[in-house]
């Protein structure tokens, strides 16, 4: 990717706006790799040296077959196509990096997480739980009192792990597409745009949501509901959410550059999504999760019982299918023998595989029982490249 001329980056940049980044066009795909220049940002350093990870190439991965709106083809073949849009994908088997592929990114260039960085969000709330700070089948009012008294108050916080709140705050392609859902209403005071006539800040617009119905009952895509976890996590710790991520992840790993974690105008993290980091940095977050952890950190953050409440959380698959979300991720990723979500994951299998994707298709898939990592980078509305995933990990390739 070569740089922009100086007028088509300030152009792009003035038209930064909710439904230019959605549509995923061309600002989309410019405001990926420059959010630090149109947010406040905070920038995670790690104290650890830089440790490169290892080349193990197997082009065989490439010549994988899946079926996209592309028609079907290699994964060779759609990064190479025009129309899918990939910036950047990387294969992590044992440690060692055995696919990467940029299309239309340098290898340096943070690029953002988007959803992807949910488990960002879980992930400081485990570390929480183990510390005895939290228990998860207590209710969100009994920690955080700015929230004790609105609908949030009475859902445990194993719900909201889960995204089964019960709240009127899903963010779907549906929600997105409705100027006066809670969904755009969050994201405007993320991005400082008054919402009707009102400038909110995020905490306002979580106080107000109402809930819809019993928390619990089904799967409800939320980003919304992964801020309320970062709430959650600076009410009982006294310490703000990239702090806890820096002190408790970050500063172990062995990065290439650091984490930045974008900011709403008055400074709250915006974990849910809006975080960027090079391709490998994202992979080696992944890799926390694997028994290749050590070539990725100085320090295991991902413990054997975080694992074990992830892959055991998951509910009946009722549940996942019941909400709007479900019956999309089965059709996103082409596979329907997920047993569910849980605990900010989209997808876990029967043999423990997790699955995490993210707006523009972002895509974290791990696999702790092969020992896999598979990252990538996109902008495109589509979300095509999660086809590839399944076949890649269960091709007997990369067992």
């Amino acid at each position: 990717m070569t740089d922009l001329a100086a007028d088509t980056s300030y152009r792009l940049r003035s038209q930064v706006s909710i439904p230019k980044l959605i549509e995923a066009g061309d600002v989309a795909h410019w405001w990926c790799t420059h959010i630090s220049e149109c947010m406040p940002t905070a920038m995670l350093h790690s104290r650890q040296a830089t440790v490169s990870l290892e080349q193990a190439p197997m082009d065989e991965v490439f010549d994988i077959h899946a079926e996209t709106d592309l028609g079907k083809g290699s994964l060779r073949e759609f990064l190479a196509h025009p129309q899918s849009r990939a910036r950047a994908f990387l294969v992590v088997k044992n440690g060692r990096i055995v696919v990467e592929s940029y299309p239309d990114l340098r290898p340096e260039q943070p690029h953002l997480w988007a959803s992807c960085a949910k488990p960002t969000a879980g992930l400081v709330i485990e570390h929480l739980i183990d510390e005895g700070l939290i228990d998860d089948a207590r209710t969100l009012g009994e920690y955080v009192p700015a929230l004790r008294d609105t609908d949030w108050g009475m859902v445990t916080v194993r719900d909201i792990m889960d995204m089964a709140p019960g709240m009127d705050c899903e963010d779907t392609e549906k929600t997105r597409e409705n100027p006066k859902s809670n969904a755009i209403r969050a994201y405007c005071a993320e991005f400082n745009v008054p919402f009707g006539d009102k400038l909110e800040t995020l905490l306002e617009v979580l106080q107000d949501v109402p809930r819809q119905c019993p928390p619990g009952e089904k799967f409800e895509y939320s980003s919304p509901c992964t801020q309320v976890l970062v709430f959650l996590a600076e009410a009982v710790s006294g310490k703000r959410w990239p702090d806890l991520f820096r002190d408790g992840v970050w500063s172990h790993v062995t990065a290439d550059g650091p984490m930045q974690v974008h900011l709403t105008p008055d400074g709250v993290a915006c974990a849910h999504g809006i975080v960027s980091s090079t391709l490998r940095d994202m992979a080696r977050f992944g890799m926390l999760y694997t028994p290749s952890w050590r070539r990725a950190a100085v320090t295991q953050v991902v413990g054997d019982g975080v694992i074990r409440r992830i892959r055991t959380a998951v509910r009946e698959k009722p549940f996942f299918m019941n909400g709007f979300d479900g019956p999309v991720f089965v059709d996103r990723l082409g596979d329907d023998t997920m047993l569910g979500n849980a605990r900010q994951w989209d997808c876990i299998w029967p043999d423990g595989d997790l699955y995490k994707g993210g707006l523009m298709d972002q895509g974290l898939y791990v696999s702790p029982s092969r020992d896999l990592v598979i990252a990538y980078f996109s902008t495109t509305p589509h979300m095509q490249l999660t086809r590839y995933l399944r076949p890649i990990a269960t091709s007997g390739l990369l067992a």
